[in-house]
């Protein structure tokens, strides 16, 4: 009996068998509609080779791509259960025969065989080939039972593999994947001509994909790159790079605060600076002031390696914001690095550092009111703050600019919630973490980027060393002699707590100031981590800062923001336990002053990744290195940086067709999309939960 075809719209629960604990699993997971489920691809590809005469099976001389590894089909000849000798167990054997020949099949501890299989059963069999005592055998092999199974896809060479989900078997979802593809009418697309060009359709993509046909290439199909994942990734991209060019063209048209500009201005802002610009900090600087007095509402992101300048060229947006009669806010993530950058802009601000607020968290009671006050009456021109600027009790006079720095470390809603304090402010994202341009285009899709790439004057090469924890003594030598010419020592421990996973046993930072206070008797030593209060942490803080302590031990709160110019050496202990992206942000905070400066990693595991940090200091070249070993989502973190769940496409694989997809989409919304193709780009962004990108 023929079932009625379904739309993709439809939700799981209408394919058989599948129960309300099962439902619950895909449901979990993300799979509601047949859509979810048929794009949520198999994670791999068992080769099981040609259908094999029992015959021609030999230990030598095998076709099949994994050594050994065959598919056969015969009927059950002879069927015995006994027990081994020496170690007890149930033993099942098997004597398959198909008119060429025989082999014996063999399973231990699987009793349950013998009441399930009978003489003249007809099997299928996909195992491993090996040497037994009575020649050519398999063990332990995969079976289907032919007479008793509608399941052909057993039949295919290629295998394709679903991760089980909760009390939902891989094999389980193989079967609804195979009903669903069964009764899925036509799946109606809107993709670009330019981009399905020498493509199939979708619904000949998934089924080239669910049941990859005999002539297939292994390869391809391990690595997403044959057409059938070309044309799902495209539409993937599609469809965000139509949301991104959408939400591009709408921001065109939003007016925006016009901040005004004069050469009474530009002296003042000059008077701020300690030092000459580089080339890349006045291109950027330009570019930022060309957003700010054009009327249109500014959102650029400004990236740069460790060291470039970015928090100057974001105090002299906020400066002519704040000089003009505006209010400019800079969220950071920790209120160390609020601290620091509030200390560094009194610096530069020199008589104007009253206007300058900082609003954390940790406030006193009276403090914050005081703080709240300032903001709200406009006395306040540059706020510096944490989270609590999202609180509701925030009201700003004037807020005409936001900066965010570390921007990934704040959820989407979070920076929408401040944003709407200002009406439509101005925004500037900073990023410390150097982005490759594809990347960047995806994550940060409708925002204009400057690039600061350039360091300033003075900024000199890091000596980057590796110690396996035997030699670790040597980069403790090394701290020594720093001490000893009067300079500082930061120490980075990667857990606050003792942990022991598998074989390795990760020292904490109790563990790792008790070693140092064994070696450095005479050295003060300041200990910062996550769970301190946040006066605690400024006062142990303010203390190395002021050279007060000679090593300041500490885990990843000091990986941005922090400013010790007479801090020459960082010892960083379980360095695999870091990304590579991470690391060269650590070793930022060395390298400041006039001394040459060390970088030393200790490390047992790993040590070919780490070797990138010793080739190279250059952050957009590790940073692209970090992506291929690590992935988009681990490297920004896929909540707080609001990347696209993709479920083919693939970031990096993909980049170039990324960009074919964005000049495909600007096109597109010149033309404007009819109200058909505009329903399937709402439905695709949906699935991609595209409203979650920032």
């Amino acid at each position: 009996m023929s079932l009625a075809p379904l739309p993709l719209s439809s939700k799981v629960t209408v394919l058989r068998g599948l129960g309300p604990a099962r439902a619950a699993a895909l449901q979990e997971a993300g799979i509601d509609t047949l859509q979810d489920l048929l794009w949520s691809l198999p994670y791999r590809y068992v080769d099981r080779g040609s259908l094999r005469p029992l015959g021609s099976l030999e230990m030598r001389g095998l076709e099949a791509q994994e050594p050994g590894l065959v598919t056969v089909l015969g009927t059950i000849q002879d069927l015995r259960q006994s027990t081994t000798r020496v170690q007890r167990m149930a033993l099942t054997e098997v004597l398959l025969t198909d008119g060429t020949g025989t082999l014996r099949l063999l399973w231990f501890n699987q009793s349950y065989l013998g009441r399930s299989l009978k003489l003249g059963d007809r099997l299928l069999v996909f195992g491993t080939l090996t040497d037994g005592r009575h020649g050519v055998e398999m063990r332990g092999p995969q079976f289907e039972v032919m007479e008793r199974s509608g399941d052909i896809g057993w039949v295919r060479r290629y295998l394709p593999l679903y991760r089980k989900l909760g009390p939902l078997p891989g094999r389980a979802r193989q079967k609804l994947v195979a009903e669903a593809m069964s009764r899925v009418h036509l799946v109606e697309d809107w993709l670009p001509l330019e981009l399905s060009k020498d493509l199939p359709d979708t619904l000949t993509a998934l089924r080239l994909l669910h049941d990859p046909p005999d002539e297939s290439e292994a390869r391809e199909l391990e690595e997403g790159t044959t057409p059938a994942h070309r044309r799902l990734a495209s539409e993937e991209l599609f469809a965000f790079s139509m949301g991104v060019a959408m939400r591009r063209a709408g921001r065109m048209k939003r007016q925006g605060l016009m901040v005004p500009t004069s050469p009474e201005l530009r002296e003042r802002l000059r008077s701020f600076l300690p030092f000459h610009l580089t080339g890349a900090q006045r291109r950027a600087f330009k570019e930022i002031v060309v957003d700010l007095t054009s009327g249109r509402v500014m959102n650029r992101l400004l990236q740069g390696d460790v060291g470039s300048g970015k928090t100057l060229v974001a105090l002299l947006a906020l400066a002519m914001v704040a000089e003009t009669g505006g209010q400019g806010a800079l969220l950071v993530p920790t209120e160390v690095l609020a601290r620091q950058h509030a200390a560094s802009f009194r610096r530069y601000l020199g008589d104007q550092a009253g206007a300058l607020q900082l609003l954390l968290g940790g406030m006193k009671a009276a403090e914050k009111r005081a703080a709240l006050a300032r903001i709200a009456s406009g006395e306040a021109r540059y706020v510096i703050g944490t989270h609590a600027l999202f609180q509701e009790s925030v009201a700003f006079h004037r807020l005409q600019l936001v900066v965010v720095d570390e921007q990934h470390r704040f959820g989407v809603k979070q920076r929408e919630a401040l944003k709407e304090k200002g009406g439509d402010p101005h925004w500037l994202v900073m990023s410390a973490t150097p982005i490759p341009r594809s990347l960047a285009l995806a994550v940060f899709g409708d925002l204009d980027q400057s690039v600061l790439d350039e360091l300033p004057p003075g900024r000199q090469s890091i000596v980057s060393k590796l110690y396996s924890s035997e030699a670790a003594g040597r980069a403790w030598e090394q701290v020594r002699r720093e001490l000893a010419e009067g300079r500082q020592a930061f120490v980075v421990s990667p857990s606050i707590d003792p942990s022991d996973e598998g074989k390795v046993q990760l020292r904490d930072i109790q563990a790792m100031e008790a070693l140092l206070r064994g070696v450095f008797l005479d050295e003060t030593i300041e200990v910062v981590h996550g769970r301190l209060k946040a006066d605690d942490m400024a006062a142990r803080m303010g203390r190395f800062v002021s050279g007060e302590a000679g090593i300041l031990l500490a885990t990843t709160v000091i990986e941005v923001g922090v400013d010790v110019p007479n801090a020459s050496v960082m010892v960083v202990d379980h360095a695999e336990r870091f990304g590579l992206s991470q690391l060269h942000q650590l070793r930022g905070r060395v390298g400041r002053g006039a001394h040459r400066s060390h970088f030393l990693m200790i490390s047992d595991s790993e040590n070919e990744r780490l070797q990138t940090l010793l080739e190279t200091q250059d952050g957009f070249r590790i940073a692209q290195r970090d992506l291929e070993l690590r992935g988009p989502g681990e490297f920004f973190g896929v909540r707080q940086a609001g990347l696209p769940q993709f479920q083919v496409a693939d970031l990096l694989r993909d980049r170039e067709l990324l960009l074919r997809c964005r000049e495909a989409a600007d096109r597109a919304l010149v033309i404007g999309l009819s109200e058909a193709q505009d329903g399937w780009l709402k439905r695709m962004q949906a699935r991609l939960k595209l409203a979650d990108v920032s």
